[in-house]
């Protein structure tokens, strides 16, 4: 019945696809680029920037020191050039000289704007680690020295100085945390409601669970070959929390994009291989790229020991791990809108080493189990309801080597709080990288990281990884960290603490109208050179 409904919408709005694009209103003249925030926006203060649709508007309004490009690429934003010391603790940032705040009546001047300063910045981090805005980027203050770690040499010097080396904290400088605002706008107003940037786009409207409104920035400092970014006149974002109104809006032109691994969308756009069904290419582009998110299976040592269970038995880790085949189970479950997790915790698009951890090998399976020879009892795996079909398949896929799955479906909420308390010995994990680096992956199995203080929840410790771990911060060459981070990565996989599933995919659904449309793999929506059709 549903799927019938849906068609009959599909069929009314095919007849009526192509009048949109002829709407003669005031805002179809204007160069609008649409998409959708399902699950809403809880602010528009950089502080609070956590989640990806508090990051993607942030994004749009605010800018750092630097930025990332569609590689990961470290690039310039208003620091135009650095340079660090041989001892990796102190940074020295040059900033641009032609960076102003969005217009505001809190800037007393007849502009009603000011250039940014390097004092600017101290300010705005400051923000992040005083306690009285409780800000959930905290933690990335933990990097810097206590005692004066941000100076202004003059309007545009600004040096950082940190604690210990740390080779990615120009990667942590490019989460939006540590975005640059002004005092006055902050101290004189509803800021996480009211923002006053830099970014390509400044603030005009936003109505909870209605519509934001952003405008172009007509004095954004970046160019594009003598062009003055952006291209765009607005942008506006919807909150659509329904899938089939989201599908319906988007096949009526009024949403560009959409970013998600929607079922409606899958079922109704791809094959099941994940290409574009032929009737739709010619109204919409399918993109799909890399995300650096990691899902996973993964045991709690201490707490199998605990609970006698036969998953405390190398062997039978392994033979798990062997057991599964991800082709298989991508291709029929997500529709190879991910990719097999053959490596191991760390995304193998992100690290720079050859590594191969558990393929599918029955043969490996019954080896490993005849080893031990002896009767399995069954076994408990804890998840959460959204990947309820992917648990079931490895349940078919345990049964047939003799070990029973029992599953156990919880909300995110109860099944957060038993993983971090140490409650259970199998569960369903997944890590998305804070930064671009297998160092922010590899820090899940740090002894010092275990839960409930940290977010090592396999309570995997190990000496010389620790000690591995803390080597990889003095040293400079990428190359030499890569190695290391073999070394580590070999060390989880030899002891089986987890099963990587598969790597995510970033699936984005967008409008022939768009062009020049890019996302890299932390899923950073950067609208400043994207071009839309009229």
């Amino acid at each position: 019945m549903k799927k019938n409904k849906l068609f009959i919408l599909i069929s009314i709005i095919s007849i009526n696809l192509f009048v949109s694009c002829f709407d003669s209103s005031e805002e179809n003249k204007k160069y609008i680029f649409r998409y959708n925030e399902s699950s809403g926006i809880t602010s528009l203060d950089p502080i609070f920037s956590n989640t990806k649709s508090n990051i993607w508007a942030v994004n749009h309004i605010f800018n750092g020191l630097v930025d990332l490009d569609e590689n990961l690429n470290i690039v310039p934003s208003i620091a135009k050039s650095w340079k660090f010391d041989e001892k990796l603790l102190e940074y020295r940032f040059i900033l641009r000289d032609d960076v102003f705040f969005h217009e505001s009546d809190f800037f007393e001047n007849d502009k009603k704007t000011r250039r940014v300063v390097a004092s600017d910045f101290i300010y705005s981090f400051n923000r992040i680690k005083d306690d009285k805005f409780s800000s959930p980027g905290r933690w990335v203050m933990d990097y810097f020295l206590d005692d004066y770690p941000f100076q202004a040499i003059n309007d545009t010097i600004l040096i950082i100085r940190l604690k210990d080396p740390f080779p990615s904290i120009i990667n942590i400088l490019a989460m939006k945390y540590f975005s640059v605002v002004p005092k006055e706008a902050v101290k004189n107003q509803n800021f996480s409601k009211n923002p006053i940037g830099t970014g390509p786009f400044k603030f005009k409207y936003w109505m909870d669970n209605v519509k934001l409104v952003l405008l172009k920035n007509k004095r954004y400092f970046e160019f594009e070959e003598n062009y003055r970014l952006p291209y765009l006149d607005a942008v506006n974002v919807s909150f659509i929390k329904n899938p089939e109104s989201l599908f319906i809006n988007f096949l009526q032109s009024k949403i560009d994009f959409v970013s998600g691994h929607y079922p409606i969308f899958q079922e109704e756009f791809l094959t099941i291989d994940g290409d574009m069904k032929s009737k739709y290419k010619k109204l919409f582009f399918l993109e799909k790229s890399p995300y650096l998110n990691t899902e996973f299976l993964a045991f709690n040592i201490d707490k199998c020991i605990q609970e006698q269970s036969i998953l405390a038995n190398l062997n039978i880790r392994k033979a798990l791990n062997y057991s599964i085949n991800k082709y298989e189970m991508i291709k029929y479950l997500r529709k190879n809108m991910v990719f097999p997790a053959n490596s191991g915790i760390v995304p193998d698009f992100l690290s720079k080493y050859n590594f191969n951890a558990f393929s599918y090998n029955l043969d490996s399976v019954s080896n490993l189990l005849k080893i031990d020879n002896q009767q399995y009892s069954s076994v408990d795996l804890f998840t959460t309801p959204e990947y309820l079909d992917i648990c079931e398949y490895l349940q078919s896929n345990f049964s047939e080597i003799g070990i029973d799955l029992n599953i156990k479906v919880n909300t995110p909420s109860v099944h957060r709080e038993l993983v971090s308390s140490g409650s259970v010995c199998f569960f369903r994990g997944s890590w998305i990288a804070d930064y671009p680096d297998p160092e922010n992956y590899l820090q899940l199995f740090i002894t010092k990281n275990k839960s409930p203080i940290g977010s090592n929840r396999t309570h995997f410790s190990n000496f010389y990884f620790d000690s591995l771990y803390n080597e990889t911060f003095l040293i400079k060459d990428s190359e030499a960290r890569s190695d290391i981070f073999y070394r580590m990565e070999k060390m989880l996989m030899d002891t089986a603490i987890l099963i990587p599933l598969y790597y995510d995919m970033a699936v984005r659904f967008i409008s022939k109208d768009i062009e020049d449309f890019s996302i890299n793999s932390m899923n950073i929506l950067s609208l400043k050179k994207v071009k839309k059709k009229l």
